[in-house]
């Protein structure tokens, strides 16, 4: 008995132990990891990690563990485990909707020369660049290491948008724009790192290599695209689309294809980006011009491998080499030329030309190159300010003459026009005439054909006379022939009646028996009534009497036979 009650005491004591046990774990053991959180983990005892290292890479080690948990319930033991709660790592993707790209002058004013500049606004998608703050140093030296290599330095490869569980002892994250290349443009690729490519020569570029004295410092070194493994600018360009592109190793470099304006006018009194020079007859000449160029996207990379960027194209090709064109080609004509239309033309057309084949050979396209504004200023010998502008002079002069001309013109469109009305009223009257002759004409073959018509038709009543006289003369003969054919007919068949009834009586032996047949053929015995006399079947008997009596009568009627 007293067994068995230590047995429950202490199996209801094991109880309460394990209770305690279970409550204290459940309280003091258990933690719980959210959605958007993971637990770092810090193991107070066990190996002690090796000098330099802050972050256990292998299990068993002492210090912060470089695995986190993600969401879910975990138990671990306080007394050797400490855990911290952070939140996840969240890539950005951006709200397509809402990405715009504005153009607007670099300078900030309403009009510029200059194309101006592009600039992105809205939610763009972003990327993270990894920098791994633990681990053993590249093999290579180099502060890009590969994702998968577990080396100390920045991951070459970058997260895309989305949620990732790293820890923040061990990884830091940058968050950066995505590479987005809006259509109409495309992306230059540079590589920052790489190995030293030849310039067109073979040496290497050196940065700090003073330019020759015979060398324009306007001009660019040519070097050669890069290779993928090589420092510089690739050859391939990146079409429209977003690219997840690591900025510390790329820089993307974006470039309008198709056609631009450039122009160079007058904006203000205090911007004038006229090109002015002097014309053949001594005169100051100022023009402003707009060139509409281009960059093909297979010579985007070239141009950047050479000038650096867009603005280099019209800062050391277009801009100067128009300068130049204008002025060498300029100086040939006059100044009464850039007045005119066709000698103004002639000179757009030779200033486009020579532009074109310029530009050409950096790979520029270069599509028209448009005189806008015109100024002609006269000599002035004191070398001060300048002087009015004489092109409303000249344009005067060439309007006096061309009114002139205009004069001239009307006046000999005025005995030309004399001269045609004369011509006409001669053609009037020589119409009158052949329609006059025409009318009689027309009536004398009209009498003609009625009076041809009036003998054709007598002829044709005397003729349909005669025809009619036949047609007469046969229907007397048809008459004639149909009543002897049906007096014949008549009499044929009289004839034929009358051999019938003749062949009956034959027939018959006399005519009194002939005409006891007809007599028998007509009787009609219904039309007898019989009446009843008293009794007796005479009356009755009476009717096969008289078909008896008739028999009788007949044979009685032919003679006897002969022996």
């Amino acid at each position: 008995m007293r067994f068995g009650k230590s047995i429950l005491t202490l199996l209801g004591v094991s109880l309460i132990v394990l209770a305690i046990g279970a409550g204290v774990v459940w309280t003091q053991f258990r933690f719980y990891v959210k959605d958007d959180e993971c637990v770092v983990l810090t193991r107070k005892s066990g190996k002690e990690l090796p000098p330099g290292q802050s972050v256990a890479t292998e299990p068993g080690q002492k210090g912060i563990q470089e695995h986190v948990l993600g969401p879910g319930r975990y138990f671990y033991n306080p007394y050797t485990w400490e855990w911290k709660h952070v939140p996840l790592t969240v890539i950005p993707a951006g709200d397509p909707k809402t990405w715009k790209w504005i153009k607007s002058p670099r300078d900030g004013k309403t009009t510029s020369p200059r194309a101006g500049d592009f600039s992105f606004s809205g939610d763009p998608p972003k990327i993270g660049v990894v920098n791994r703050k633990v681990g053993a140093p590249s093999r290579d030296g180099s502060v890009f290491v590969s994702r998968a290599s577990g080396e100390k330095g920045i991951w070459r490869e970058v997260l895309t948008p989305g949620t990732y569980r790293l820890n923040p002892e061990v990884y830091a994250v940058e968050l950066h724009p995505a590479t987005v290349i809006p259509a109409g443009f495309v992306g230059v690729v540079t590589n920052l790192f790489g190995d030293d490519p030849a310039d067109a020569a073979g040496a290497p570029p050196s940065d700090d290599a003073a330019p020759s004295p015979s060398q324009d410092i306007t001009t660019p070194v040519e070097r050669r695209l890069a290779e993928p493994h090589e420092r510089g600018t690739m050859r391939n360009v990146l079409q429209p689309g977003v690219y997840f592109i690591n900025p510390k190793l790329q820089k993307v470099v974006l470039v309008e294809v198709g056609f631009n304006e450039y122009s160079q006018v007058k904006l203000s009194e205090s911007e004038n980006y006229r090109i002015a020079f002097s014309s053949e007859t001594g005169f100051l000449i100022r023009v402003g011009v707009t060139v509409i160029w281009g960059i093909h996207p297979s010579h985007a990379a070239e141009i950047i491998n050479e000038f650096g960027n867009v603005d280099g194209v019209l800062d050391k090709i277009i801009a100067p080499q128009l300068r130049s064109i204008c002025r060498n080609i300029g100086a040939t004509y006059a100044a009464r030329d850039f007045i005119q239309g066709e000698r103004r033309e002639e000179f757009q057309k030779e200033m486009t030309e020579e532009l074109r084949r310029v530009c050409g050979d950096k790979h520029v396209e270069v599509l028209l190159a448009l005189v806008r504004e015109v100024e002609v200023h006269a000599p002035d010998a004191a070398g001060g300010e300048l002087t009015e502008d004489i092109k409303k002079t000249i344009q005067q002069s060439f309007l006096a003459i061309e009114s002139q001309l205009t004069k001239d013109k009307q006046r000999e469109a005025a005995i030309v026009k004399a001269s045609l009305e004369e011509e006409r009223k001669k053609i009037d009257i020589a119409r009158e005439m052949i329609q006059a002759e025409t009318r009689l004409t027309v009536a004398d073959i009209e009498a003609d054909g009625e009076k041809e018509a009036a003998r054709m038709r007598a002829q044709a009543d005397l003729e349909a006379a005669a025809l009619q006289a036949q047609v007469a003369e046969l229907d007397a003969q048809r008459v004639q022939i149909l009543g002897q054919a049906a007096a014949d007919v008549e009499r044929y068949k009289k004839e034929a009646e009358a051999e019938g009834f003749r062949m009956l009586v034959g027939a018959f032996g006399s005519p009194h028996a002939y005409n006891l047949y007809t007599f028998a053929q007509n009787f009609q015995p219904q039309s007898i009534r019989l009446f009843f006399a008293g009794e007796g079947t005479f009356w009755t008997d009476l009717n096969r009497l008289e078909d008896a009596a008739a028999a009788k009568v007949l044979q009685s009627s032919y003679p006897p036979d002969r022996p």
